[in-house]
C-alpha cells in the first residue's frame, strides 16, 4: 500500500524536476522506481504524462453559474367545509371532525391549526380533534409542500365548543 503512495509522488517529483526515473523488476517480482541508474534499470518515459491545464476562473472561460429553476405550483384554493363558521359543536367529550378541501387536488400533506397551534398533519384534509375544551376555539388548515412551502392557507373559522356542565342535577 506504500508503494501505490510513494509510486506516483516520486513520479511527480521526478517529472517536476526533468529528471530522468528508472524502473527496476527485482527478483522477487517487486518494482522499484529510482533517479540513479543501477544494471537492469530501465528508464522511463515521463514526457507523454497525461496532463489537464484547468482555465482560470478569472477569464471568459469561467463557467457561468447555474440559476435555480423556480417550482412554479398552480394557485390552489383551501377552504374549510365543517364545522360551519360560528357553529356549535356538542360533544361531551370534545371531540370534533374538521374537513376541508382543496382546489385543484395537490400532493403535499395538510395541518390543522386550533387557536393558532399546531394539532395535527394529515395526508388527507380532513381531522378528528379530541379533547377540545368547551369554548370559542378558532382553527385553520394549511397545504404544504415537501419542501415546507405553504401552498394554501384557509380562512380562520371560528366554532364554538359545548359540553354539558357535571354539575347539573337533573332533579
Amino acid at each position: 500500500m506504500k508503494k501505490t503512495i510513494v509510486i506516483p509522488l516520486l513520479l511527480f517529483t521526478v517529472a517536476a524536476t526533468g529528471e530522468t526515473l528508472y524502473k527496476i523488476v527485482n527478483s522477487d517480482g517487486s518494482i522499484t522506481y529510482t533517479d540513479t541508474p543501477q544494471s537492469g534499470a530501465q528508464p522511463l518515459d515521463l514526457q507523454n504524462s497525461n496532463s489537464t491545464v484547468m482555465p482560470s476562473l478569472t477569464n471568459g472561460g469561467a463557467r457561468k453559474q447555474s440559476k435555480r429553476t423556480k417550482i412554479e405550483f398552480p394557485e390552489y384554493q383551501l377552504k374549510i367545509l365543517s364545522p360551519a363558521d360560528k357553529a356549535t359543536v356538542r360533544n361531551n367529550a370534545g371531540k370534533i371532525s374538521v374537513s376541508a378541501q382543496l382546489e385543484p387536488v395537490g400532493n403535499g400533506k395538510f395541518e390543522i391549526y386550533l387557536d393558532g397551534e399546531l394539532v395535527q398533519t394529515s395526508p388527507a384534509p380532513s381531522f378528528q380533534l379530541q379533547n377540545v375544551v368547551r369554548g370559542e376555539h378558532s382553527i385553520q388548515v394549511k397545504f404544504i409542500h415537501h419542501t415546507g412551502k405553504i401552498l394554501a392557507l384557509s380562512k380562520p373559522r371560528v366554532f364554538y365548543m359545548h359540553q354539558a356542565s357535571t354539575l347539573i342535577n337533573p332533579n
